[in-house]
């Protein structure tokens, strides 16, 4: 035993990581649960939880999963993105299944991310899996209409996560170029700063009557949709849970639908 952990401490970084993930048991998945509406939770992402023997994530979404957490440990509280994927790896390190959940995808500004940076920062290779999760976007546009028909830009204003001089550079070039804009995080943890300069850059390119959709709660009891025009926005309508959606030149509302068309051609391939 102790010749074989001498011999795994000579090996090279990646080498080790290599031995590590073939010789351990467990496994860490890493679960969308969409909007956190059963309804919305995907076979496969049921299938995970019910075979997973530990589910870490926000006490907000453990509650919407509350029916799939029989006889499981449960790993909640105000932990952070990085702390749970810590624990993750320590569960999956003792031959668990771990299950980490997020709403919406964890492959969009959620948990995945900053678990594959966990690993890279700290050489650590095992065996992970995603289910992927109905987007808060996809979401948020089926009840809007149809506002992502066309060319969109997804765009985060979490100042936490992101240099502002790098958001603002993809902001202008996104709207300059016409694209729809998805906006996450509107608010950040910082007020609304950033949403009030991106508002400014928007008032320049687009039309005042340019559709806006604003989406809050999709998929739970209190959910909210409203769709107005670009120059009735302000930053006081709307909060850090609201997905903000910003048509372009060509999107227009129909029956209280917000629709960006796609216009095909006869002979183009369809």
């Amino acid at each position: 035993m102790e010749a074989g952990c001498c011999l795994r401490e000579a090996l090279t970084p990646a080498v080790q990581a290599y031995y590590a993930k073939t010789h351990m048991k467990g496994k860490v998945y890493l679960v969308g649960i969409g909007t956190g509406n059963p309804a919305d939770l995907t076979p496969r992402a049921k299938d995970t939880l019910l075979a997973a023997g530990i589910i870490i994530g926000h006490e907000a979404s453990l509650k919407s999963v509350a029916g799939l957490l029989g006889g499981k440990r449960v790993v909640g509280g105000t932990l952070s993105p990085v702390e749970r994927s810590s624990i993750a790896v320590d569960f999956a390190e003792e031959g668990e299944t771990v299950a980490i959940i997020s709403s919406g995808d964890p492959g969009v500004y959620a948990i995945a991310a900053t678990f594959f940076n966990y690993l890279k920062e700290n050489n650590i290779a095992i065996s992970v899996e995603i289910v992927a999760g109905i987007t808060t976007a996809s979401s948020a546009a089926a009840l809007l209409g149809s506002p992502l028909g066309n060319d969109f830009a997804v765009i985060s204003l979490a100042d936490q996560a992101s240099r502002w001089q790098a958001t603002r550079c993809r902001i202008e070039q996104a709207v300059s170029g016409d694209f729809v804009i998805v906006l996450y995080n509107p608010l950040g943890k910082i007020g609304p700063g950033r949403l009030e300069e991106l508002l400014g850059i928007l008032n320049l390119f687009r039309q005042p009557a340019t559709p806006v959709g604003l989406v809050r709660g999709a998929g739970c009891e209190k959910e909210y949709v409203k769709v107005v025009r670009l120059c009735e926005l302000k930053p006081s309508d709307i909060d850090n849970d609201t997905l903000v959606i910003v048509g372009n030149s060509e999107t227009y509302v129909y029956d209280g639908w917000m629709v960006t068309p796609r216009a095909y051609q006869p002979g183009l391939g369809y």
